[in-house]
């Protein structure tokens, strides 16, 4: 009968494992009924007939001991508990030697239970003439008749023990003997039914695996594109069918391939166009940094003339700095910006790096576009040049005005009206802010430029923050704040310039205390790895989501109008500068209504070589 289903071919081969282990279950229950038999015979018929001879001698010692009692004690009273001991186990005896009767399996076993019951009954003979006889009699009755038929007696009983624990013994060899002649059976039929398993299995196997394994051939090729050829399958059952089935599929994906090929080619060219357009250079390279896509404006920018697509970036294009991008676009987000020389002119551009994901979410493509920031830079070169410029002029008239309303002020000149006063003293706090403003300008435009100089040097922050916290104290507490500083550890030492992180911790309580109105302001210190993670965390109202990324840029300020009167907006500005020239990051966490949290972090002393490499 022929099987044409792949479901009928597996209840096969599990139908011949059942029949197989069914017969070695029936042989394995064979075997054991034969042992169970001859462990049966050892435990339960000889074994009951030792346990028997066993008690029948204790019973009958147990009469002699009485025996001795009486001729030992002569008085009443020992001689009546004597002949009851001698009662009790002359019942004891016949009890036991009733067992041995019925329990006859050995031959010669009869005859001798015979004469244990005919020497039995002359000692109970006997006894009825001791116990009737006088204490000289008795001696002579024990010593002459009682005494010689115990010993015989004795006798019969361990013969018959002994051939009883021989018949044990014999018992015993042949269950062990049938014992070993059933393993080897086992083994054999085990061996047996194992091979024939492992052949089975194997073409039933086979039968299954042989047209699976066409079909995945197919599979492959069809995913290597290959639609040309169709899987052979000559199977009817599942498998069969799933492989017509397939082969269709493989005929509608040729036809269906024909149709695209032209549309797929014609959107290649377009993608090509538009990135062959676009006015920034781009560049495209695989997981092993070769390139796969540039475009005319990267090849002009690089002087590349050749076809470099499949070759290594670096065989191509002579920029580690750009290489660096590449490899770790996470790691150069702060400073994104290159300068590259074309045509004896710095160019600067802002580099933006994308890694491309394939459906498994696999790094497959990085995808480089470079943004020509020549003019923009210039620009703001030209802003910090005017800014700076236009801050130093107006230093010198702002001094000599402050200078000289505070002499209007003070009366050195007269005496003032309270009107003309309150006018001058506004007018002074104008003056006070336009040149706390022309301050900030210039120490922005030189950390901008690079001219301010950083003292670097190993340094304890946690003496930063106490001595920069002094001044704050009186002023936080006429405010009703409690300002703490949390010490998190000793021996914080950090790679920076003291004086500017203490401006920096300055400008971040100063902000504090102008916008919180009650609660706590609390500033604290700790090391995370080679940074050093230094907080600023106050009870006040909270920043705006929509400002919260904006109010480290100039001039922008996160308040209401009261507030918005103080500061120049430049602070977190310059904090952010100086912060970003100690390799750090400077941020904030709010939530309105719930407070603020800015924290910055610095190189920590010993990993300042890291740092810079990194």
């Amino acid at each position: 009968m022929k099987i044409n289903t792949l479901k009928g071919k597996i209840i096969l081969g599990f139908a011949v494992m059942v029949i197989i282990l069914t017969g070695v279950v029936v042989w394995s229950v064979y075997n054991f009924e034969i042992l169970s038999e001859a462990i049966n015979n050892i435990m339960v018929e000889n074994y009951q007939s030792i346990t028997a001879s066993d008690s029948m001698v204790e019973a009958i010692e147990r009469q002699d001991s009485a025996l001795l009692m009486m001729l030992r004690t002569p008085e009443e009273e020992q001689g009546l508990e004597g002949q009851e001991i001698f009662r009790r186990n002359q019942r004891e005896f016949y009890s036991w030697l009733a067992r041995a009767e019925d329990n006859i399996t050995i031959e010669g076993e009869g005859d001798i239970i015979n004469k244990i019951s005919e020497n039995y009954y002359t000692f109970i003979s006997i006894f009825d003439n001791f116990y009737n006889a006088d204490e000289a009699d008795r001696w002579e009755i024990y010593n002459q008749e009682l005494l010689p038929v115990f010993m015989e007696t004795k006798n019969e009983i361990r013969e018959l023990r002994e051939i009883n624990r021989q018949e044990m013994v014999s018992a015993q060899q042949s269950a062990n003997s049938r014992a070993n002649q059933a393993i080897i059976y086992t083994i054999i039929l085990a061996l047996g039914v194992t091979g024939f398993f492992l052949i089975f299995a194997y073409y039933l196997t086979q039968q299954i695996l042989n047209p699976i394994k066409e079909l995945q051939k197919g599979i492959k090729k069809v995913a290597e594109r290959n639609f040309q050829q169709k899987v052979e399958v000559a199977s009817e059952d599942e498998i069969g069918v799933l492989a017509d089935e397939f082969n269709k599929m493989i005929t509608k994906l040729r036809e269906y391939e024909k149709i695209n090929v032209k549309k797929i080619l014609m959107e290649k060219e377009k993608s090509e166009a538009i990135v062959n357009n676009l006015s920034s250079p781009l560049i495209v390279t695989d997981q092993d940094h070769n390139i796969v896509l540039i475009n005319e404006s990267a090849k002009n920018l690089f002087s590349i003339n050749n076809d470099v697509i499949d070759m290594h970036f670096l065989e191509v294009i002579n920029s580690e700095r750009l290489f660096d991008f590449i490899k770790k676009p996470e790691d150069n987000q702060k400073n994104n910006t290159i300068v590259m020389e074309k045509e004896n002119k710095e160019k600067h551009f802002r580099v933006s790096t994308k890694r491309v994901l394939n459906n498994e979410e696999k790094y497959q493509f990085t995808v480089t576009l470079l943004e020509d920031i020549t003019r923009l830079k210039e620009i703001d070169n030209m802003k910090s040049e005017f800014v700076s410029t236009v801050s130093h002029e107006f230093r010198t008239p702002l001094t000599s005005m402050n200078m000289g309303l505070n002499m209007v002020i003070n009366e050195d000149t007269g005496e003032l009206n309270e009107e003309q006063k309150e006018l001058l003293e506004a007018a002074y706090e104008d003056v006070e802010r336009l040149t706390e403003l022309v301050n900030d300008l210039l120490d922005l435009s030189k950390i901008e430029s690079g001219k301010i100089e950083m003292d670097f040097s190993k340094t304890d922050v946690n003496n930063i923050i106490e001595k920069t916290l002094e001044p704050f104290y009186k002023q936080a507490e006429e405010k009703g704040i409690e300002l703490v500083f949390e010490k998190e550890e000793e021996n914080i030492q950090a790679w920076a310039d003291p004086s500017k992180i203490s401006w920096v911790i300055s400008n971040l309580i100063g902000n504090a205390l102008r916008y919180v109105e009650e609660g706590r302001i609390k500033v604290g210190a700790e090391v995370k790895g080679r940074r050093i993670l230094v907080s600023v965390d106050d009870d006040g109202p909270g920043i705006p989501k929509e400002y919260q990324y904006k109010i480290f840029e100039k001039f922008v300020r996160a308040g209401n109008d009261k507030e918005e009167k103080s500061g120049t907006g430049l602070g977190l500005a310059i904090a952010k500068e100086i912060i970003e020239a100690h390799n750090g990051r400077i941020w904030v966490e709010s939530e309105e209504g719930e407070g603020s949290k800015f924290s910055f972090y610095i190189t920590r002393f010993g990993y300042q070589e890291e740092e810079n490499n990194g």
